[in-house]
């Protein structure tokens, strides 16, 4: 498998910045010279920003026909961030900053307020993930972004501003759910055919959570390919010259191997705690004095599988990005960061891999890379 690492000037996150250049608001990074362009001869009245979670370019094309509507229109290929993952990438893109920047690194969030590892999003310790920790949200208490939605709705008023998906995207903004990428693509019809201005910003789960669960190479995941599929059909038949349709993921998959730390109790019984962020990049904690001794068994045992970077290395490579780093940044990098450079996940027990075929947040092309379509 070829190692990719990413490009935080031709990334996902990078729309974003062109999408808040078009609307007048600050932004950190380059955007996109392409939809910049489209945006300065088109003007559109409507712009309609779909993300499907974890549609990568080697998803598409797993699955989809040379002739089919979504490859005939990617622009190009654009770069996740790393991890690429939808905690890092969603945020990134929902906020046109680097992960480096937000301190949205990965599913698992080691808090200090806790003293426990917690499931970013949800606020639930991990391993009990029905269970709410009992204190504000930790991620969005202590590290709050400006979205992309917020930002445009503050800076024009006049736009109709909505965002929807299968479930609540920001806390902080009353989304309209939508069940089906049918419907969702029925809404969109409707909003932009009303007087006015919108930005419409939606997001589905699929293919993500399917490939989790049945492996990236399963009959439903094309289905679930070729309904996205013929649903932008529709909707690029249904929208004027006023309207401009951003199609892009967050992340891609592969299918996984595991690998188990209660397998190696010589490495097991150096860490303070189970590992944070993800299984394809661990962030380890390492008792006091045993630095040295847990890099050489590592490397012996794992290296085969893992590219295993200090904390210092680790921030300085650039795989987060390269701007300031937000305060609590620091905090969540351990001593070590494993990050896998095959299909190999690390897990700390055997259950952790219920359920988890396919899988993300490692180096791989194709986890890393992700389309831009445009209608």
């Amino acid at each position: 498998m070829t190692v990719r690492y990413p490009d935080y000037s031709n990334g996902n996150m990078n729309i974003s910045c062109s999408l808040l250049k078009y609307y007048g608001c600050p932004y950190r990074h380059p955007s996109l010279e392409v939809l910049d362009k489209l945006f300065e001869t088109r003007k559109p009245r409507n712009v309609v920003f779909m993300l499907f979670d974890a549609m990568g370019i080697s998803i598409i094309n797993r699955h989809l026909p040379e002739d089919s509507f979504i490859r005939r229109h990617i622009v190009r290929s654009l770069s996740s961030t790393f991890p690429p993952t939808t905690v890092a990438a969603t945020t990134a893109i929902n906020s046109g900053l680097q992960p480096i920047e937000t301190g949205w690194l990965g599913w698992i969030t080691y808090f200090r307020e806790v003293d426990q590892n917690v499931v970013t999003f949800f606020n639930t310790k991990q391993g009990n993930e029905h269970e709410t920790l009992n204190v504000p949200h930790l991620a969005y208490s202590n590290m709050p972004y400006p979205s992309l939605i917020m930002q445009i709705r503050t800076k024009h008023p006049e736009i109709n501003v909505m965002s929807f998906s299968p479930f609540m995207t920001f806390p902080t903004d009353p989304n309209t759910k939508t069940v089906s990428v049918t419907d969702g693509c029925d809404r969109i019809i409707e909003m932009i055919k009303e007087e006015g201005p919108h930005f419409i910003y939606s997001y589905w789960d699929n293919p993500d959570h399917d490939m989790h669960v049945h492996g990236i190479d399963a009959p439903c995941i094309t289905d679930i390919l070729n309904d996205i599929d013929r649903n932008l059909e529709r909707l690029s038949k249904e929208i004027g010259d006023d309207t401009l349709v951003i199609v892009t993921a967050d992340h891609s998959q592969i299918n996984s191997k595991w690998v188990y730390l209660c397998d190696y109790p010589e490495l097991q019984n150096l860490l303070v705690r189970p590992h944070s962020i993800e299984f394809r990049a661990a962030s380890l904690f390492v008792k006091e004095g045993k630095q040295e001794e847990f890099k050489e068994r590592f490397e012996k045992l794992l290296g085969e599988h893992f590219i295993l970077m200090s904390h210092k290395e680790f921030l300085e490579s650039g795989l987060l990005g390269n701007s300031l780093p937000h305060p609590r940044t620091d905090g969540f990098v351990g001593d070590f960061v494993a990050i896998s450079k095959d299909e190999y996940c690390l897990g700390d027990y055997h259950e952790d891999s219920n359920n988890l075929i396919g899988m993300h947040a490692g180096l791989t092309e194709e986890e890393m890379m992700v389309p831009l379509i445009v209608l």
